[in-house]
């Protein structure tokens, strides 16, 4: 039997399954209709049962406990949301001794049951489970085949072949015929998704694909061959440049580099390009703009076009590139200044130039250098920092007397790779590990770190102290860093004293910061202390707010200066998510804040009182990995390490799939797209409402 045949077998029998356990459902809701004429009180007791049931889970989350018994109390519970909810929190803490269970719970008659089982198999990437998700994907209902789908990427290589046997080998008639071919848009779209995923992606397999009558199918395909920027396949997808659907021709605008198109379709694919840099949709033209650049001076006209854009980010994408095209043309790079007087624009104009050495916009960035915006200094640090001619130590030097500590952590930056080298550069760091700002300190203790010593453990001690102080953890962490590495490499040479400190230190409440240091022996003591969590009645406010079966979703408005972006909170899939930002937002933690990082056609990100993207509020969230997608418009937690969310977010400008299981998406866009797609780098956040 083919192994699209056991698939479609399989399939049948679940089904059979599937029909066996709704018509046990229907007769035990009946009996449950029989029993409801009990009073309110009762009522009452089962709303606190339930509460405290979310309260507990939401606290095994929190925590990664592997609480087998907890797991096992909820799947004997009557409410299929909160079973779904324990499915998922089987993958989410890697509770191994459940695995079995989700792959039965494939079966069950509640699809949101079995689709976060899928889900969560694929957060735990088993590959035990591959023949369970495979007869999933064949069978079961399509919410559940979608997450099977995805589940069985996550798991890549060993998965290969079930993949490419369900969406054929890459023939018409295969693919005609393949079990993609018979199940719904969206599984088929997800299974192409996952073969992105392997070592060597199968572009045969997908090519037929880019026909399909489905957009979201067409989408997936195209994604498969531009995302990597694939060669093989180009070919088919020119003709896509004239696709109805945005997204597509997205896929196509970035698929089209020299390299990728090489000697053979290089005319072909700069035409292309020609076209999609005046395309109707700004998100294409900024991708065709980024692509167009890697032609170099032949693609110069197109560029200088894009430069006067009517969208600030396709301008910014065109400044990102323009150097490939300018070289040392000085009147080029003024007019180009002259034109535009967007913060962005000018930003990477400035360091664009340096880059190729020309001295075009010196003049200009003499003023910036003596701006009272610490933000326009900063760039004329980083700026002079991508010349190949500069010294960067000294203009990280020169940096270093900024009143400003955010200019001043990037002199630091510049200067530390020499800290092992330099004894005049490790004074300077040793100095900066009592400065005002956190992330000169942090920086400085990182630097040292690499060449630590026990005769600087007291400097750094002091330090530690200083660090008790900030909001974030960051310089904390790496003054913690230094004294593991210093007690690795000089324990010996630690005096009485510095030892008497060091076994004096209030042991940390965050597990982060106590890991850092599980080698020193004076800190043996840091290991047997628990985490700090919340107590369950904090876990029970948020279930009672959140998780209620009548529980109304928060909204934010993002009100910024061009506008108002209204998002819908997603307090049911990520709830300790969206009470962090809810009480930040209430606090006014979000005012007059700025966007420090926009990507065009990626992301725009806020949430950092610093401005620099290295703020955040003092705490860390864990990851709330669920089925919401990465979506255009979804709201996601930013992070730089798994479990290091805090109060920076983002908003997609496009679908982002390979974000999809690896990023909490906690709310998305309702109106105020078009406000979304004008946001800058640099623009200001009002402030942030939440009903």
């Amino acid at each position: 039997m083919s192994c699209n045949a056991q698939l479609v077998s399989a399939g049948a029998s679940h089904r059979d399954r599937a029909r066996r356990l709704i018509a046990l459902v229907v007769v035990a809701t009946g009996m449950s209709a029989c029993a409801s004429s009990a009073g309110p009180s009762t009522h009452m007791a089962t709303s606190q049962t339930h509460a405290s049931l979310d309260a507990r889970l939401l606290a095994m989350s929190d925590q990664r406990l592997r609480d087998t018994l907890l797991i096992d109390e909820v799947m004997r519970a009557t409410s299929t949301v909160q079973r779904s909810r324990a499915a998922l929190a089987i993958g989410q803490v890697q509770l191994r001794a459940r695995y079995p269970l989700l792959r039965r719970l494939l079966l069950d008659a509640d699809t949101a049951v079995a689709a976060n089982a899928a889900f969560a198999l694929g957060l735990a990437k088993d590959t035990l489970s591959l023949a369970a998700l495979g007869r999933a994907l064949s069978g079961a209902p399509d919410a559940v085949a979608r997450e099977a789908a995805w589940a069985i990427g996550e798991i890549g290589e060993p998965a290969r072949n079930m993949m490419l046997s369900a969406l054929g080998d890459g023939t018409a008639h295969s693919r005609t015929v393949s079990l993609a071919a018979q199940r719904a848009p969206l599984i088929r779209a997800e299974l192409l998704l996952a073969i992105v995923k392997l070592r060597q992606i199968p572009v045969a397999t997908a090519l037929p694909w880019l026909s399909d009558a489905s957009v979201e199918v067409v989408r997936a395909a195209a994604y498969v061959i531009a995302r990597p920027r694939l060669s093989t396949g180009l070919s088919a997808m020119l003709p896509l440049a004239s696709y109805p659907d945005e997204e597509v021709r997205q896929h196509v605008a970035r698929a089209l580099t020299k390299a990728t198109a090489g000697d053979s379709l290089a005319t072909r694919a700069r035409a292309v390009l020609q076209t999609l840099v005046s395309d109707s949709s700004p998100r294409v033209r900024a991708n065709a703009v980024r692509s167009l650049a890697t032609f170099g001076p032949e693609a110069r006209r197109d560029l200088e076009r894009s430069l006067a854009d009517v969208d600030a980010n396709v301008r910014a994408a065109a400044a990102e590139n323009i150097s490939t095209v300018f070289g040392s043309d000085v009147i080029a790079w003024q007019n180009a200044w002259d034109r535009d007087t967007t913060y962005m624009v000018r930003r990477t104009l400035l360091v664009n130039a340096r880059m190729v050495g020309t001295a075009a916009l010196r003049v200009a960035e003499s003023r910036w250098a003596a701006a009272s915006d610490w933000r326009l200094r900063a760039a004329v640090t980083d700026a002079q920092s991508q010349d190949p001619k500069s010294d960067r130590v000294a203009v990280g030097k020169r940096a270093l007397s900024d009143a400003d500590g955010r200019v001043r952590a990037g002199g630091f930056a510049l200067i530390a790779p020499r800290a092992a080298e330099d004894s005049t550069i490790r004074q300077l760091l040793r100095r900066a590990l009592t400065d005002a700002d956190m992330r000169v300190r942090a920086t400085s203790a990182a630097a040292l770190q690499q060449s630590a010593r026990a005769d600087e453990v007291p400097s750094v001690l002091d330090a530690y102290a200083l660090a008790q102080r900030d909001a974030d953890g960051d310089a904390r962490i790496a003054a913690l860093r230094y004294l593991a590495s210093a007690w690795e490499r000089d324990s010996l040479r630690f005096d009485a004293i510095t030892r008497a400190r060091v076994e004096k230190l209030v042991p940390s409440s965050i597990a982060a910061e106590r890991a850092v240091v599980q080698s020193v022996t004076p800190l043996a003591r840091w290991k047997t202390i628990r985490n700090a969590t919340r107590p369950l009645a904090e876990y029970e406010r948020i279930a009672k707010r959140l998780l209620s079966p009548d529980a109304k979703m928060p909204q934010a408005w993002i009100q910024t200066e061009r506008g108002t972006v209204t998002v819908e909170l997603f307090g049911t899939d990520a709830p300790l998510v969206v009470d962090a930002f809810v009480t930040l937002a209430n606090k006014g933690y979000y005012r007059d804040t700025r966007f420090h990082r926009v990507v065009p056609n990626f992301v725009a990100q806020d949430g950092d009182p610093r401005g620099d993207g290295t703020g955040g509020p003092g705490f860390a969230l864990r990851d709330a990995l669920t089925r919401q997608r990465h979506e255009r418009g979804c709201f996601g937690l930013a992070t730089s390490g798994p479990d290091t969310g805090g109060s920076q977010y983002y908003l997609c400008h496009a679908a982002q799939p390979h974000l999809n299981g690896h990023y909490t998406v906690f709310g998305r866009v309702l109106s105020g797209m078009d406000i979304l797609d004008r946001i800058v780098q640099g623009d200001r956040v009002i402030r942030v409402d939440v009903r």
